[in-house]
C-alpha cells in the first residue's frame, strides 16, 4: 500500500510507544534540526492516530465538530488493574477504533499480566490491527497510567 494512504500529520511528543502515559499528559509538536515542524507519515502516522484517538476523552472535541472522537478509557482512571478493568478497557478500545477509517480489522487486544510489584494502576495494552489495503499488520504496546 502506498505511504500516502495513511495520511501525513504533525509529529507529537509524549505519545510514544512503550512510554507510560495518560490522557492528561501534555502533548507538544516536535521540531526538526532545520527548526521546522516535524511530520509523521505511513505506519507511524497510523499508530500515532490510534494512540491519539485512545487517549482523547470521548466527547472532548465536540465543540470542534467531532463529538464521537476519542475513547472512554479515561473512565477507568483510579480503578485497579484487574480482569474486570481489562474487559472494560477492551470494550472501550474496540468502540473507539471502529471509527478509525484506516483500520480494516482489529486482530487482537491483549493485556500484560498484572504485576503487583509495579502497582495495580498500570495497564499495558498490546494492540494488533490490519490496516486497509495490502499493508502488513501493525502491532504496538500502549502503556497507560490509571
Amino acid at each position: 500500500m502506498p505511504d500516502e494512504s495513511y495520511y501525513k500529520d504533525l509529529k507529537l511528543t509524549n505519545r510514544g510507544f512503550d512510554t507510560f502515559t495518560s490522557d492528561r499528559e501534555g502533548v507538544s509538536l516536535e521540531a526538526t534540526l532545520q527548526q521546522d515542524l516535524a511530520t509523521v507519515t505511513g505506519r507511524a502516522n497510523l499508530a500515532q492516530a490510534i494512540i491519539n484517538r485512545l487517549l482523547t476523552r470521548k466527547g472532548e472535541l465536540a465543540s470542534l465538530g467531532h463529538p464521537d472522537y476519542g475513547s472512554r478509557l479515561y473512565e477507568l482512571v483510579g480503578e485497579p488493574n484487574n480482569i474486570r478493568l481489562q474487559g472494560l478497557a477492551e470494550i472501550y478500545i474496540r468502540e473507539s477504533l471502529r471509527d478509525e477509517p484506516r483500520i480494516k480489522e482489529i486482530k487482537n487486544i491483549a493485556f500484560a499480566p498484572i504485576n503487583r510489584r509495579q502497582g495495580r494502576h498500570e495497564l499495558q495494552i498490546m494492540i494488533a490491527i490490519s490496516p486497509i489495503g495490502e499493508a502488513p499488520d501493525l502491532s504496538f504496546v500502549l502503556p497507560i497510567n490509571l
